[in-house]
């Protein structure tokens, strides 16, 4: 088989960026923005389980947006009709033709990103068609089957279901991703980042056309390159951490197992490599069924010696500190609202690096904390100036 293409890892490596870039406009969101990622290169889908008001519903728009793909967007409850999700019947096909059409334009079965909250709240008939979109995406028109674009569903809810018909459908989401509130430590970071969104809404501006995006059709690429990443060194230790789940009673059905590989593949082609290594498995903590299976999972695949991936290594701590300190010194100096918001997002890189693990924190934290009060501090001066 064929390697991906050098320029396939390097649109590999643009894309990751992008992801890096795109986890600095929300706060404490960056597994989140990983899964989703992979996900899409993957063309798998993904529950979201948590709170409401944990930017599930944001998370995903934007996300669609930043890769100029087509959404739909529907918050289920128990009256929501097929209609409203796949599109109503075309009257004048059936009055003048005698043909039952229905008029997806627009609607599910023509985007190529879709999200819907309260998935669990849809009626059987809303869920079996679900079932044909994600599985073979297709959509039963009429007589006549279609072709749907979904690359990837995003579905939302508060919590797992127990209903076992209900499971059998969870199942077809390949990935799981837990969102809670931001905690304590975060709140001025998470109120000073949403209170400059909720400004850009009242002022009526949005995103300019292409501004931050990645094109659509490098994504198209990307997900073709995924399926020649050679897995040839890893399958022997995933075969092993499958060998362990079993033994642990985790439900890992062998449908998951199987697309599992394409996670893994993913993995790989995000951090500019041809060919999987161990660091790759560590998706594996994201392919979960049951609250019970998450943490037995993780054990597992820790007990196998898989590393948590990171493309660079580990600074020391010193190094942290030194550039939190020529931050803390830029941060009077600026003038602009375009300066102060790269050094909030400065300010957003060195504290997930801190919290990964990737370092000892030591007085790093304390530090930091000094310079985002400095930034709010700074922020409220161009404002009174403005």
């Amino acid at each position: 088989m064929t390697a991906p293409s050098p320029d396939a890892l390097r649109k590999g490596r643009v894309f990751a960026q992008a992801m890096e870039d795109f986890k600095s406009e929300y706060v404490d969101r960056d597994v989140a923005v990983d899964v989703i990622a992979l996900a899409v290169l993957c063309r798998e889908h993904v529950l979201l389980i948590g709170p409401p008001g944990t930017a599930k519903t944001s998370l995903i728009e934007r996300f669609s947006k930043l890769l100029d793909t087509s959404y739909f967007g529907y918050l289920l409850t128990r009256f929501t009709e097929p209609a409203e999700l796949f599109g109503a019947i075309d009257v004048e096909a059936f009055q003048q033709e005698n043909v039952y059409r229905i008029k997806t334009d627009g609607m599910l079965p023509k985007v190529d990103i879709a999200f819907l909250d309260e998935i669990f709240n849809g009626s059987s008939a809303i869920l079996n068609t679900l079932l044909t979109l994600v599985h073979e995406r297709t959509f039963v028109n009429g007589s006549h089957r279609e072709q749907a674009n979904l690359i990837s569903l995003f579905g939302a809810a508060n919590e797992l279901v127990d209903d076992p018909v209900l499971q059998a459908f969870s199942d077809r989401f390949l990935f799981r991703c837990r969102l809670d509130y931001v905690p304590d430590e975060s709140l001025e970071e998470m109120l000073g980042s949403g209170w400059d969104a909720e400004r850009t809404l009242l002022a009526g501006q949005t995103q300019a056309a292409g501004e931050g995006r990645f094109p659509r059709q490098d994504l198209l690429e990307l997900q073709a390159a995924v399926a020649a990443v050679d897995l040839s060194r890893v399958r022997p230790h995933l075969a092993a951490i499958l060998r362990s789940m079993r033994e642990d009673r985790i439900t890992f059905s062998d449908r998951r197992a199987v697309k599992a590989q394409k996670a893994i593949a993913a993995n790989a082609l995000l951090h500019g490599r041809p060919r999987a290594e161990l660091d790759d498995l560590s998706v594996l903590v994201h392919l979960w069924s049951t609250e019970y299976d998450e943490k037995i999972i993780r054990q597992v695949v820790a007990a196998h010696d898989v590393p948590m991936y990171t493309d660079r290594p580990a600074r020391h701590v010193t190094e942290v500190v030194a550039d939190i300190k020529e931050l803390a010194r830029a941060v009077p100096a600026i003038t602009g609202m375009e300066e102060l918001n790269e050094a909030q997002r400065r300010t957003a890189r060195l504290l997930r690096e801190i919290r990964t693990g990737q370092l000892d924190a030591g007085d790093s934290l304390a530090l930091l904390r000094g310079v985002q009060l400095d930034v709010i501090e700074k922020l409220q001066q161009l404002r009174r100036d403005g």
